[in-house]
């Protein structure tokens, strides 16, 4: 039996014991594969499970993919990640990806990101599709890639045919294996690299304050090598998630295989940074060093790194020997506080994830220790420990969602920039912030995020459900504060259980009348008593520019009369 998967079926096991209420179907297979996808998921993303568990979508209907990953980047391009899992209960079983679910997950990608397309959807899926097509609509270009999630081998040569008979060529798709053994290296990757590169031609090595540095380029197949070898784990430090093509990545791709731009592509990149505890090499030779490395990382150009082994992968055929890349080696002697300037300087222009490059800003450190205070755990750092937090542990990410969409005011931004939280926002989010404010606004989160899930019968209601967690935790906030009549700096850690036990003895009431605020609001908007009839891209596109604030929130008396009208109601009552 193998070792990888039995590790993997034992943190199954661990996770339905402790987590019964994410895992409430009878049928007990269910959610054991439930909790492979989540673990899959967390995996890949590098996201934590509760994060994960938000992009689930699997149940009848889901068309073809059980989640769903969704975010805005530059230039106009979309990128989704979509998954589908299989999990078989027979560890001693080595069985391949289905070919004839590989020809689900491509007519998926027909149909989802075609907006002509009709597609019987659950309404999980149906939220996520809606969302794509609203960006398609509006000009983003999507970049896909497709998870194939498994604990077993990849797809046959029957399923690679249904991708290159439909995709062949195609730069906007691509599609990835990953197995039980990818999870486990996640867990596991914390183990130091020690290994050695060479370096083509002369180079340049300096001390600067106490530390050193190598500037010297390296053939594109050692960066090949290292990657084939050690993969993701060279990754720990760098802040960037990669995820699949992309236009950068495209160039990058186009150079290696043009013979004409291929010997200049030295020129073309901006390289990659590097780190590690110490490195040696023989001073005495004029060049062509050899270089041993101590606990190396890569903490720039991971996108690059990837893509040059994806490529050479696939190119075995061409001659790559003569194809270079520069490389900044920094021994920098495990300072993590020299880690992280040198991270941020490096990735500073750069679409990246700063969650950890920030988690231990002062302001970070002092919400953990606060929010402990009041009884909570504040998760500034991500883990892979692959552990389901409980209620009162909340990761930073859904601080940063919570207190942009409640208190900063900005719903739309909070559910469609979760990848510029911790860059562009950054200072938004989390100047005076403290972490009352950041508590009452998490619990505010998630009881609409819960509460969303309640059946209804109102079909106006239900029309703009998928689309307004952010938007009603932001009405909810403002009821709040009207109602205890105080801004938002006056909430502190002594009236934070007051306003906390408010809440929480009237946020069935409090949410009714956001609800109902905002079914009339959405009325007055499109001018019809019936939501319903709003197609689901159209109602997607409003929440995310976030016309109805702008025309109405903000400057309209309409919003200001109706929530008097509400704390009437409820003084009276």
């Amino acid at each position: 039996m193998n070792v990888e998967k039995q590790i993997i079926d034992q943190r199954i096991n661990k996770m339905l014991e402790e987590n019964m209420e994410l895992f409430s179907d009878e049928d007990q297979e269910k959610n054991r594969s439930k909790a492979f996808l989540l673990l899959g998921v967390a995996a890949y993303l590098d996201i934590d499970l509760v994060e994960a568990e938000r992009l689930v979508t699997d149940g009848g209907n889901d068309g073809g993919f059980d989640a769903a990953y969704i975010v805005e980047n530059q230039d106009s391009q979309l990128d989704v990640v979509l998954f589908q899992s299989k999990y078989t209960r027979n560890l001693d079983k080595d069985s391949n990806f289905p070919a004839n679910a590989v020809e689900k997950a491509v007519n998926t990608i027909k149909c989802v990101f075609d907006p002509a397309t009709q597609i019987k959807l659950n309404p999980k899926s149906e939220e996520k599709v809606n969302e794509i097509r609203s960006f398609i609509l509006d000009g983003q270009i999507p970049y896909v890639t497709f998870v194939m999630l498994n604990n077993g081998l990849s797809w046959n040569q029957d399923g690679e045919n249904h991708i290159q008979n439909s995709f062949g060529g195609q730069k906007q798709v691509q599609f990835v294996h990953f197995c039980h053994s990818d999870i486990l290296s996640y867990v596991n990757r914390s183990k130091s690299i020690d290994t050695q590169i060479s370096l083509s031609g002369k180079a340049v090595q300096e001390d600067f304050n106490y530390n050193r540095v190598i500037l010297g380029r390296v053939s594109v197949k050692e960066i090949y090598n290292l990657m084939e070898q050690f993969g993701d784990s060279l990754l720990e430090k760098n802040i960037r998630r990669y995820l699949g093509r992309n236009t950068v990545n495209d160039g990058i791709i186009q150079t290696l295989e043009d013979s004409e731009k291929r010997p200049n592509f030295f020129f073309f990149n901006n390289g990659v940074t590097m780190i590690c505890e110490k490195f040696s090499y023989n001073a005495l030779q004029e060049q062509n060093w050899i270089v041993k490395i101590k606990q190396l990382q890569i903490i720039n150009g991971g996108q690059t790194c990837k893509t040059i082994w994806q490529t050479l992968k696939e190119h075995s055929d061409i001659d790559f020997s003569q194809v270079y890349l520069l490389v900044r080696l920094y021994e920098v002697n495990a300072d993590e506080g020299i880690i992280q300037d040198i991270t941020y300087a490096t990735n500073s222009q750069n679409p990246v994830d700063f969650r950890d490059l920030k988690s231990n800003d002062e302001i970070q450190v002092l919400i953990e220790k606060s929010a402990e205070d009041l009884g909570y755990l504040y998760k500034r750092k991500r883990d892979n420990s692959m552990s389901i937090s409980s209620t009162n542990t909340i990761p930073s990410t859904v601080a940063a969602e919570a207190v942009l969409a409640v208190w900063r005011e900005r719903p739309h931004l909070a559910k469609y920039k979760r990848n510029e939280f911790f860059n562009k926002y950054y200072s938004i989010i989390f100047e005076d912030l403290n972490a009352a404010q950041m508590i009452i606004a998490v619990l505010i989160f998630r009881y609409c995020g819960s509460r969303r899930k309640h059946k209804c019968e109102d079909s106006n209601i239900l029309a703009s459900r998928p689309f307004s967690q952010h938007f009603l935790a932001y009405m909810i906030g403002k009821q709040i504060l009207q109602w205890h009549k105080i801004e938002l700096r006056a909430l502190t850690h002594i009236n934070f259980y007051d306003i906390k036990t408010y809440f929480e003895d009237n946020k069935e009431d409090l949410y009714v009348r956001a609800e109902t605020c905002l079914t009339e609001l959405l009325t007055k908007y499109f001018n019809t008593d019936n939501l319903s009839e709003i197609d689901g891209r159209t109602m997607a596109a409003v929440f995310r520019r976030f016309d109805i604030v702008e025309n109405y929130f903000k400057n309209d008396s309409w919003w200001n009369e109706h929530m008097r009208n509400n704390q009437g109601r409820q003084e009276n009552e």
